[in-house]
């Protein structure tokens, strides 16, 4: 097989404690797993009693499943690769990077699906949902430029720039999530109990207190790039992105709860 990796590759030694941490990670990643699935399915079959056929068309409901789908195989073969398994090279290098970037996409356009919701003007929906997904791409292609080529250590000059930018796309991601959360409060106030639905005041502190531990997790992740061994962070990717979609789908819950209930 072509690996593509520099004649002078040095293989990344793992400790036994990098195997620890790692499989800690991986365990809360199975355990917010099942819950996550759990709520998932849950949600998945309430849509279909409203809807459905049209369940299928329900963009909520794809990208709920395709970031668990994404969530699982970036912890599967990230554990199989710290355990030796899965040897280095360009294909597994592109692969985990792929799940990764298409679990930032996903969990983005959900946070934008629960501000489409609330805002009248759709076409506005539609630009915010085009222009994150731009600048999230943009990002993204970046780091397969960076990355790959810096895991293949095809030079120092590219393992001394990854080392700065793999933190700032993180910092990036960081703004972005607390933006949208921050921009879906405003919504809620503006458009709901600025008008009267008090009801809404609950889901505004709601998010306020759930939006710190959401970017607390996003600073995790950048806190973990500490760790000895570097590839043992990325570990923490689908444990962060699988409790972030647990807090979404709660978000889901409670939105759908509040709008039942009386003012």
């Amino acid at each position: 097989m072509i690996t593509l990796l520099s004649p002078h590759y040095v293989l990344q030694e793992v400790t036994e404690d990098d195997i620890v941490i790692a499989s800690l990670a991986w365990g809360f990643t199975i355990g917010f797993g099942w819950l996550t699935t759990w709520n998932a399915m849950k949600q998945t079959k309430h849509i279909y009693k409203r809807h459905r056929v049209s369940i299928f068309r329900n963009a909520y409901v794809w990208m709920i499943w395709l970031e668990i789908l994404v969530c699982l195989i970036f912890s599967i073969i990230c554990w199989l690769h710290l355990k030796g398994y899965i040897p280095p090279s360009f294909a597994f290098y592109f692969a985990i990077l792929t799940t990764w970037a298409l679990q930032v996409q996903f969990l983005l356009q959900i946070i934008i699906n629960r501000c489409s919701i609330l805002l009248t003007d759709k076409k506005h929906a539609f630009r915010l949902k085009v222009g994150v997904a731009v600048l999230i791409t943009a990002v993204n292609i970046s780091v397969y430029n960076i990355w790959i080529p810096a895991r293949l250590q095809i030079s120092e000059r590219y393992i001394w720039i990854n080392e700065w930018w793999d933190r700032v796309e993180k910092a990036i991601y960081l703004i972005v999530d607390g933006a949208l959360n921050y921009y879906f409060i405003r919504i809620v106030q503006r458009n709901l109990v600025m008008r009267g639905l008090t009801k809404y005041r609950s889901l505004v502190k709601f998010n306020m207190c759930i939006v710190g531990f959401s970017l607390s997790i996003d600073v995790l992740i950048i806190s973990m790039m500490s760790l000895h061994n570097t590839f043992v962070y990325m570990q923490f990717h689908p444990f962060a992105y699988i409790v972030k979609l647990k807090i979404e789908m709660s978000m889901a819950d409670l939105i759908s709860k509040v709008a039942r209930t009386r003012d």
